[in-house]
């Protein structure tokens, strides 16, 4: 690391400790007193912060003396109101501009920036000083007016402000401060001067639009790429200027050519990590190289690293890119739960960003800290070698494999197994890709796969859907009489043409099911995976559920709540699913137990807010401070930093580490459980119930319903306890149970709904080709919103169809009980009695419930209602409907 001083934030520490400078008063009243210059401006300004670093800089770094640089100084052009930032004078009176400077924020936009550099040259045209520059940040741009004329702007560029009134230096940064002066090398930067360095980077490569947002992002991973080799190159000697900035009096035209060669030069290295040349043009290049030329992504530590850019992936890949994003608490989470080795060989087979293997390399270095001596070479190796050679990824989408490759660059490598492919493609092909990726290999997988889309056979060609065996266990007819031998290998399918048809497609989530055996180690091989509830709880896929207990442990499922990915744009409910693959002719005892668990606060809420419960543990005023964060999937022990760069300038608390507390939360109960231990499976989840009161309360009062049962967090069902059945947690959960066992035990006998009913149908769907408009040309057709929670029916907002469209058996029947099939397990069994005097249809979320004779619809429709608001329907619901 590079000395306190030598870091350009850290000259305004010593301008203080000095006394040149001081610092007083607080909140909105803080001032900052320049005492050589006699000028005292609001501290708490973003501009300010920038402007003292720079003076500091310039005293320190620069050998200027501190009387010749004057704030404020007024310009000669009659115009009161209009000064200069900071001008250095090359004489004691203060009479002869030499360097004018105009200081503004960090976060400026190009545009702005530019802006900025106009006004310090036209400051600097008034003043008459040889030389001028804008400063915002870690970005500035230097001009020489002394032997080029008024409106050039390119090839009088300046590398570095001169020192002490001499020549204007060629470079700006030299590798070994002890051979080129103190400063002069590349220091670490702050988590916010770096987080503001890649947003305006990614900004500047997006023009505006003119560039999606993830390829400027592919952009500028190989920006940062060539940046990263280049501070490491060891053949680079002490003294010698790095490559990556801008040159004295260099065209952005000859800038680009050093970078394209640096990078060529590295991709003939490592033709792998990015396949295709550079696509900047020159200008957009040399501002990209302004940006980032101020930091060393060496020398900043890899925790502010990773924070800074896991804030900034995670706010990228909301919206149209979330299906690319796993939140970091769900990755935190299952790290914790495998628990991988230095000696695993870990694979990501949809790698996305790079976030389970980014976690995994973290868990591993983390261990280094407990068995070696951080910063020594033992220390180093530990981690490292694990990062090159036991870390895998394998990804469809060539720019996020681009994307995942610079995310392990920037944490210090294992870039090198991360490709660009098909994890469902043959694996011959990936093979041919990648030599180290083939079938029972790793010791563990750790994966969000993509969800919902379907992988057509037109769309692949003969033989890639034969891939999959689980082909035949989709739909109804999946052969339940097939005898296995242990792991899952079939040794006599016996299946006739009526019990298995070939199927069009195979849902890509249930395809990376039996990807994800393959890949996995016979008998020791672990995984962690992301799936949507459909494949724990959806009848229809009894056979995907019988194929995984033949080839798998299930080991634990833990069920996340319904927003979990709802931030990310993705609402599909999901739960996290550990598996064992089995060995060949291994079969898992009936009564093997599977841990159990259920997660409400999961660190964040449906808009991303954060949710931690927080609990300081000590604090040093302005210096640092360590609090834990708390919620129901683990502890977090996280450290700070005062940063005054922070909130804009402003001052702040900086993150610099979090880490997973072991023992704690649902990863504390999964270790109890593995070792054996009694898990706490009596503490409650505290879940808002929605009071209750008026009818429900009464109808629930005098069936014998307990309204709010308890729920357990954690608990453990044996293995012949889901064969047959659904693996989600809440089925299985003690609230579940109960309210199931009051309805059966209850006051009153219990019925099935089919056998209360002469008809069960659902009405149709309408889209709105085949929509009509008011009562004049259709009928109204009544939607899941047309019906409130309190059991009455509005036809407000409703839509019509034409008349023809529906036929006399859609036609909904006085006393018919409108039951709401789908929208989410909160809105599942929304129910009303059909009572309006009014030709009405349904559409096809609305099953009808056409009730005997001899039953009450009003009845019916209470106790639905009642059971829906204390979240029975939706515990009984498969992927939203009943």
């Amino acid at each position: 690391m590079t000395d306190f001083y030598d870091a350009p934030q850290n000259y305004l520490a010593r301008a203080l400790g000095d006394g040149l400078a001081e610092i007083s008063g607080a909140g909105r009243s803080e001032r900052i007193h320049y005492a050589a210059a006699e000028h005292s401006e609001r501290w708490g300004d973003p501009e300010e912060r920038v402007r003292a670093a720079l003076w500091a800089e310039l005293i320190y770094k620069y050998e200027y003396p501190p009387e010749r640089i004057a704030f404020e100084v007024t310009l000669p052009d009659r115009t009161p109101t209009r000064y200069a930032d900071l001008v250095i004078y090359a004489d004691d009176a203060r009479k002869d501009p030499y360097f004018v400077f105009e200081c503004k924020r960090p976060d400026l936009s190009d545009a702005e920036f530019d802006q900025a550099v106009e006004q310090a040259v036209g400051n600097r045209n008034l003043l008459g000083a040889k030389y001028c520059g804008a400063v915002g940040g870690l970005t500035r741009r230097l001009l020489r007016f002394d032997r080029f004329p008024p409106g050039e702007r390119e090839l009088n560029r300046m590398a570095d402000i001169p020192a002490r009134y001499d020549q204007p230096p060629e470079w700006r940064f030299y590798k070994g401060e002890s051979a080129a002066g103190m400063g002069r090398d590349l220091a670490g930067v702050s988590r916010e001067e770096l987080r503001a360095a890649i947003r305006k980077c990614h900004q500047t490569l997006w023009e505006g639009g003119r560039r999606s947002a993830i390829a400027a992002f592919g952009e500028f991973s190989k920006l940062v790429f060539v940046k990263h080799r280049d501070e490491k190159n060891p053949d680079r000697p002490n003294g010698q200027p790095y490559a990556f900035q801008n040159r004295d009096g260099e065209t952005a035209a000859g800038l680009a050519v050093r970078i394209n060669g640096l990078y060529d030069a590295e991709q003939a290295l490592e033709p792998e990590v990015f396949t295709d040349r550079i696509n900047v043009a020159p200008p957009i290049l040399k501002q990209c190289v302004e940006h980032l030329e101020g930091i060393s992504l060496d020398r900043t530590e890899l925790d502010t690293k990773g924070v800074a850019f896991e804030e900034f992936m995670g706010s990228f890949f909301k919206g149209d890119f979330g299906q690319y994003f796993t939140p970091r608490e769900l990755i935190a989470f299952c790290v914790a739960v495998l628990d991988p080795k230095r000696t695993d060989l870990i694979l990501d087979p949809a790698c996305g960003s790079g976030g389970f293997l980014l976690y995994t390399l973290d868990h591993v270095r983390r261990q280094a800290d407990l068995t070696q001596t951080p910063g020594s070479i033992a220390h180093f190796q530990y981690w490292h070698e694990f990062a090159e050679k036991n870390l895998f990824g394998l990804e469809i989408n060539d720019e996020l494999a681009r994307v995942a490759k610079m995310n392990m660059i920037i944490h210090d490598d294992g870039h090198t197994n991360i490709i660009g492919h098909d994890a469902l493609d043959f694996a011959d092909s990936i093979r041919a890709d990648h030599p180290g990726i083939v079938p029972g290999r790793f010791d563990l997988v750790l994966t969000n796969p993509p969800f919902g889309a379907a992988i057509k056979r037109v769309e692949r060609g003969d033989g890639y859907l034969e891939q999959f065996r689980l082909m035949r266990y989709l739909g109804k007819d999946y052969p339940l009489h097939t005898e296995m031998t242990g792991g899952g290998d079939e040794t006599d399918t016996r299946l006739t043409p009526k019990s298995f048809r070939p199927r069009a497609s195979i849902k890509t989530e249930i395809a990376f099911l039996e990807r994800i055996h393959t890949f996995l180690k016979p008998g020791v091989g672990r995984a962690a995976v992301v799936l949507p509830d459909g494949i724990l709880t959806n009848s229809s896929l009894a056979g995907v559920r019988h194929w995984l207990l033949a080839h798998f442990q299930l080991l634990a499922v833990a069920s996340l709540p319904q927003f979990a990915f709802s931030h990310y744009d993705a609402g599909v409910k999901a739960s996290i699913v550990f598996l064992r693959r089995l060995a060949d002719g291994e079969t898992v005892p009936e009564d093997t137990p599977i841990f159990m668990a259920l997660a409400d606060n999961i660190g964040y809420d449906a808009t991303g807010r954060k949710t931690f419960v927080i609990t300081p543990e000590q604090e040093t005023p302005g210096v640092s401070k360590l609090e834990r964060h708390s919620c129901d999937l683990f502890d977090y022990r996280v450290t700070y930093e005062w940063s005054r760069t922070a909130n804009e300038g402003r001052g702040d608390w900086s993150e610099q580490r979090r880490e997973v507390i072991p023992g704690t939360g649902l990863v504390g109960q999964w270790e109890a459980f593995r070792h054996g231990y009694q898990i706490d499976d009596s503490a409650n989840l505290e879940r808002s119930i929605v009071r209750l009161g008026g009818l429900d309360g009464f109808v629930l009062e005098a069936l014998g319903v307990n309204p709010n049962p308890p729920q357990n967090s954690a608990f453990k069902v044996l293995t012949k306890d889901v064969r047959g059945f659904r693996f989600d947690p809440d089925s299985h959960s003690l609230r579940f149970k109960t309210i199931r066992a009051n309805i059966e035990q209850g006051n009153y006998p219990a019925k099935r709904i089919k056998d209360i009913c002469d008809v069960i149908k659902s009405g149709f769907a309408a889209g709105r080709e085949v929509q009509a408009f008011g009562y004049e040309h259709g009928i109204p057709h009544i939607r899941p919103l047309n019906l409130d929670v309190f059991g009455q029916i509005s036809l407000d907002g409703t839509k019509f169809v034409p008349n023809e469209r529906a036929d006399s058996d859609d036609i909904l029947l006085m006393g018919e009980v409108l039951f709401n099939n789908t929208n989410s397990t909160e809105m599942v069994g929304k129910s009303a009695v059909f009572d309006m005097d009014q030709i009405c249809a349904c559409s096809n979320h609305i099953t009808r419930l056409h009730v005997r004779s001899d039953v009450n619809p009003d009845y019916l429709a209470a106790v639905l209602n009642a059971l829906r608001r204390i979240g029975y329907l939706g515990l009984l619901s498969t992927n939203f409907n009943n």
